[in-house]
């Protein structure tokens, strides 16, 4: 099914099942740098993790999970303009209580559900109501919950990515990994494999005093691998924004990859949603200079709220640089 969103200078047409989603200006007009409402959400269902990991980025100060009531306001005021939820926030979505609810009030609204887990944990059920979801990642901890969740979610047939994070401790793994060696051992099927999505570090939360960073050669050694990795990995291989922006301060993008890759996106394409009804341009300016309660509508603080205009702001004036980092 091709949902479809029509603006007097662009129009948005996406593809439910494969997740492919085209932007384009019409009448005329450029692509927009702003759309007029977020068509990617990402939803921090959970507020806190059992899992305790000395680099997650959203912090260790435990929330109440998103409650079932708040989250379908959300879909109810995104469902005409917003194609996905990226379910998140601090722990695994599928843990959430009402995870059957939350998945088919995406799909009854016409919203296509994705995720990110651990995998420990996931049970048979889950991964069941799962099969209702564009795609779900699998954070890569080289654990043996980490396999079993790849696998069960790839015998249900569901489309499975494995989240990679990019810091300088793991870059002689991902180097491996370009070029074409199997890193997990024969512990992932990489002919069901969708993709790898690296993930850039970021030093925040529980991550603040860990100096993971890395060095600006590997970004160079990065996107050389990457450009080369054709034809030596069986699956796609993607990148967050972030990740982006640090590529292309050290290397201009092709035209073509300028195609496929976007600098940052957030308060301009997309948003983050904490658990407590708190919306920022991305979830790791999910701070209080950067978010704005949800009072009267999405639109209005889309439109109006201060911290958008000056994430954007920041935006305009460098498109590759982050505007919580200055870097």
């Amino acid at each position: 099914m091709i949902k479809k969103v029509v603006k007097d200078d662009y129009v948005i047409l996406f593809d439910t099942k494969t997740g492919q989603e085209v932007l384009s200006g019409i009448n005329g007009n450029p692509d927009p740098f702003v759309l007029d409402f977020p068509s990617m959400m990402d939803v921090g269902i959970m507020g806190h993790c059992k899992n305790n990991c000395e680099f997650c980025y959203q912090g260790a100060k435990p929330q109440a999970n998103m409650t079932l009531e708040n989250f379908k306001r959300l879909v109810d005021e995104a469902k005409d303009e917003t194609m996905q939820f990226a379910l998140g926030g601090r722990g695994d979505p599928n843990l959430h209580k009402n995870f059957r609810e939350i998945i088919e009030y995406c799909r009854e609204n016409n919203i296509v559900p994705n995720y990110t887990t651990s995998g420990n944990g996931l049970t048979d059920e889950q991964v069941e109501i799962s099969k209702m979801c564009g795609a779900v990642a699998v954070s890569a901890y080289d654990r043996e919950f980490t396999y079993d969740a790849i696998r069960k979610l790839m015998d249900a047939g569901i489309k499975t990515n494995i989240h990679f994070m990019f810091s300088k401790y793991s870059w002689h793994d991902i180097f491996n990994l370009l070029i074409g060696v199997d890193i997990w051992h024969g512990k992932v099927d990489l002919d069901r494999l969708n993709a790898v999505i690296f993930l850039l570090f970021k030093p925040q939360g529980r991550a603040v005093n860990l100096k993971w960073e890395p060095l600006q050669c590997y970004y160079n050694w990065f996107i050389q691998y990457l450009r080369m990795a054709n034809g030596r990995v069986k699956f796609k291989l993607g990148m967050d924004s972030c990740l982006v922006n640090k590529v292309q301060q050290v290397d201009k993008l092709t035209a073509v990859e300028e195609v496929f890759m976007d600098t940052c996106e957030g308060g301009r394409m997309s948003m983050y949603v904490t658990p407590d009804m708190k919306l920022s341009p991305c979830s790791f300016g999910a701070t209080n200079k950067w978010a704005y309660p949800l009072i009267n509508s999405i639109k209005d603080v889309w439109d109006n709220g201060d911290a958008f205009q000056r994430f954007r702001g920041c935006l305009e004036k460098c498109p590759i640089q982050c505007p919580v980092t200055g870097n």
